[in-house]
């Protein structure tokens, strides 16, 4: 059935590929993508900032501006298959792909599926075990964008808790945007605190600080 599911996105991401859309960041018409070339040669990468943590691009310029589309934009489907690739590349910088599912960071919103709905075709394209019901909220919270670091700490303190079935499994843990690591650290604790015996994270994007440097474009 995967594979079967995976070969029909295939089929579908070559027909979204012929199609011609206005660039994101600059307006120039591209085919196939939500950057056109001159603007994908902004992104700027980056590298992996721990031991199991990893994401593609900083979150700035043209990936930001994607990013920012994708989640809060209602006509966002054309990029789709653009963050996935970002996350397909994030993996790739691991250096491991043996992990017994795949898990997003339960949403924020109630009726918030983005998040969700890449990491099933990531975990498609990579042949992983898409498990989702591994990890749930189990309190509400603020929404994390508008609120300082420790702020972050303390609203999403104790609000995620993983099923005993993650006991002695190998967690692929994704989220979109890594900003201070509050929301990921915390998920990643529930599933350590149920005997999860490794946990791994990957972003699409980071949030840049100051002493990080990313080169300029």
């Amino acid at each position: 059935m995967n594979s079967l599911s995976k070969n029909l996105y295939l089929i579908k991401r070559f027909g979204n590929s012929l199609f011609t859309y206005d660039c994101i960041s600059c307006g120039k018409p591209v085919q196939g993508k939500c950057l056109c070339e001159s603007c994908r040669e902004k992104l700027n990468p980056s590298g992996n900032y721990y031991n199991g943590f990893a994401c593609a691009y900083y979150y700035k310029g043209p990936a930001k501006e994607a990013m920012l589309f994708y989640k809060f934009k209602p006509n966002n489907a054309f990029c789709f298959d653009t963050i996935c690739d970002w996350l397909l590349s994030a993996f790739e910088k691991l250096g491991t792909k043996d992990f017994d599912a795949v898990v997003p960071v339960p949403s924020f919103e109630r009726n918030e599926t983005r998040l969700s709905k890449l990491c099933e075709k990531f975990a498609l394209m990579s042949d992983l075990p898409f498990r989702p019901e591994l990890i749930r909220k189990i309190h509400k919270t603020e929404k994390q964008r508008k609120l300082s670091a420790k702020e972050r700490r303390l609203n999403i303190a104790g609000a995620f808790e993983a099923e005993d079935s993650v006991f002695g499994k190998k967690i692929l843990l994704v989220d979109d945007i890594f900003t201070t690591g509050s929301t990921v650290n915390e998920c990643a604790n529930a599933l350590y605190d149920k005997g999860a015996e490794k946990v791994f994270i990957i972003t699409v994007l980071k949030t840049v600080y100051e002493k990080e440097k990313p080169p300029v474009s």
